[in-house]
């Protein structure tokens, strides 16, 4: 009798702490924000996780009514800033800027420090942009296909240049690779940049990076563009076919180089729902749409699940393709 009355007296306990709990996780949301919201850029300031989150902090301060903080912490293949934000309070008062390197980073550092699937909730991707393979004007070829068979043909010599294992570049680079089975070597840089100058001036064969930076060139004369990722040709360069057309299919850049905000993992719903709504309408504003569009990159938003099941996908693709390279964690 005496052990039935405490289990039943426990269970109540129990069942009176939950309920509050919830209550006041459901209150915080309530209230939320309080104070100042800070978004985590793992990289320098200027690179296009850092512009997207400085765009769209205007009108999400305006929506959520508290100041947006954008906080640089590059370093250690963006892991340093990621780590950070893994440990933080999950109070939705810390966010975390991302694009396919968070995804890959677990994959090439062997102590990366987080797990983008579980140590993260998605909040939203907030935009996105596309991968021309921009190639030197005495490469003696005019389409894709010609590229790949003079690769086949002089392997030596044809180099595709990369700003590191593992950023978008590369990750671009990778999966032309693997779709063509093409004989090149993939040469690291400082940055992307370099690679561009040495594409122009010859000294490289080609490089992947976004049309904001190869459309001019290309308008110029300075560099041919053989081809765009994504499902469609781009209104800045309609004469360039999409890899898909050209019968490749570039898989985890098909869709093209994505960005987004992602918090703690333990971070309630009701605040991942309230600032999933306040992004969402964050790249609808006209303003955001038209700088954005203006650095190459598509405002976007979307659902947390969304988002989730391409993070997973995507990790779980990059791991495969980065073993099949012979890429392994370093430290």
């Amino acid at each position: 009798m005496h052990r039935y009355r405490w289990s039943s007296l426990a269970a109540a306990g129990l069942l009176a702490v939950t309920v509050g709990s919830s209550v006041a996780a459901a209150q915080g949301a309530d209230g939320f924000p309080q104070r100042p919201i800070t978004i985590v850029v793992p990289y320098p300031p200027g690179g296009p996780p850092d512009v997207i989150a400085r765009m769209i902090a205007i009108p999400l301060e305006a929506e959520l009514g508290k100041p947006i903080v954008i906080d640089n912490k590059p370093g250690a293949s963006t892991s340093i800033g990621t780590a950070l934000v893994a440990r933080a309070a999950a109070d939705g008062y810390t966010l975390l800027a991302v694009e396919p390197s968070f995804v890959v980073t677990p994959n090439t550092l062997a102590k990366a420090g987080f797990d983008p699937v579980k140590d993260f909730r998605p909040v939203s991707l907030t935009g996105r942009t596309y991968h021309t393979l921009g190639v030197a004007m005495n490469v003696p070829a005019k389409t894709v296909q010609e590229f790949i068979k003079l690769a086949n043909a002089k392997p030596e010599e044809i180099k595709i240049g990369h700003s590191g294992v593992g950023t978008p570049p590369y990750l671009s680079a990778l999966s032309f690779l693997q779709a063509t089975d093409a004989k090149m070597l993939l040469v690291p840089y400082r940055g992307t940049a370099l690679v561009v100058n040495d594409v122009v001036g010859g000294h490289v064969s080609g490089v992947f990076t976004g049309p904001s930076t190869t459309a001019n060139l290309a308008r110029e004369g300075k560099l041919k563009i053989l081809g765009v990722t994504g499902l469609k040709r781009l209104p800045a360069i309609p004469d360039v076919p999409t890899f898909l057309e050209s019968g490749i299919e570039m898989k985890g850049v098909n869709g093209g180089i994505w960005f987004g905000l992602v918090a703690p993992a333990a971070t309630p719903d009701p605040v991942v729902a309230k600032l999933n709504a306040a992004v969402r309408k964050a790249v609808q504003d006209p303003a955001v749409i038209a700088k954005l569009e203006a650095q190459g990159i598509s405002a976007v938003g979307t659902q947390p699940e969304e988002m989730g099941a391409q993070l997973a996908s995507e990790f779980a693709h990059w791991k495969e393709a980065l073993q099949k390279a012979g890429v392994k964690p370093g430290e």
